[in-house]
């Protein structure tokens, strides 16, 4: 069991790093981020086949009868999917999208066992500060990206209608706006990816029954699908304007909806 544990440890360790380099080849521009994400995951890709062959002579079978199991291989999977992707295509953007999936759906719930990232007591407070603080961090990145969304529509609107130079104040050209609220994302969602990852550690660690379906969880998990798949079209199909301006409101809706705890 340790060796297989080790080899879970260093593969989720491998590819936090590459999501880390993916993200920051983005936000900078620099292909070498790129490459770097790919070599990381590639190194944590056989960490984590390396666990699944262990966890297979543990059980005498192919590790796919427990749920958990079952999330690995399709983790594992699309780690392999990505870099055979990144390797026909060079398309940077991949990581930046495929590795926080990977993370999120490693930690949500009790799919990550607490052995993997165990966390003692005496750390439990510490953990949730860090947990609250990027937590707040990201939705402050986010507040911007939702005022230029919607300065972006009132913007649109008042071109349409002929009164950009009307009264009501200056705002920014839609250009801007896009911009804003794009620089604003780029930092909002790591953000949030690391949220629900440090959320993950904590629960299996000190919540008794971990469940990725209680209501105010699902609201995060919500706007960070949201926000990813908006993160996905502006780079792989030059998405801009009204939908993505509107699909960012109602993600950042669902935030703070979770951040100020209701419940519908």
């Amino acid at each position: 069991m340790e060796s297989s544990l080790l080899l879970l440890r260093i593969a989720v360790l491998l590819y936090f790093a590459a999501a880390a380099s993916a993200f920051f080849s983005l936000f900078l521009k620099d292909r070498r981020g790129s490459l770097m994400a790919a070599a990381l995951a590639g190194t944590g890709l056989l960490a984590h086949l390396g666990y699944l062959l262990a966890r297979g002579f543990e059980v005498g079978r192919l590790p796919l009868e427990e749920y958990r199991d079952v999330v690995s291989v399709l983790c594992c999977a699309a780690v392999a999917v990505y870099l055979i992707a990144y390797l026909r295509t060079r398309l940077e953007v991949l990581g930046a999208v495929i590795l926080p999936l990977v993370l999120v759906l490693l930690f949500i719930s009790d799919l990550m066992p607490a052995e993997v990232v165990p966390v003692s007591r005496d750390l439990e407070r510490a953990l949730l500060d860090f947990h609250i603080s990027i937590a707040v961090l990201g939705a402050a990145a986010l507040f911007l990206t939702f005022a230029a969304s919607v300065m972006y529509l009132v913007q649109e609107r008042r071109i349409k209608l002929k009164k950009a130079g009307a009264g009501g104040g200056p705002l920014p050209s839609l250009e801007k706006c896009d911009s804003l609220g794009n620089l604003s994302m780029m930092w909002g969602f790591p953000l949030l990816t690391l949220t629900i990852i440090t959320g993950g550690v904590w629960a299996a660690n000190f919540r008794e029954r971990p469940s990725i379906w209680e209501r105010q969880e699902t609201f995060a998990l919500l706007a960070w699908v949201l926000l990813g798949i908006i993160l996905s079209a502006r780079f792989f199909r030059g998405w801009r304007g009204r939908k993505a301006a509107y699909l960012t409101i109602l993600a950042f809706t669902a935030l703070i909806l979770r951040m100020i705890g209701v419940v519908l």
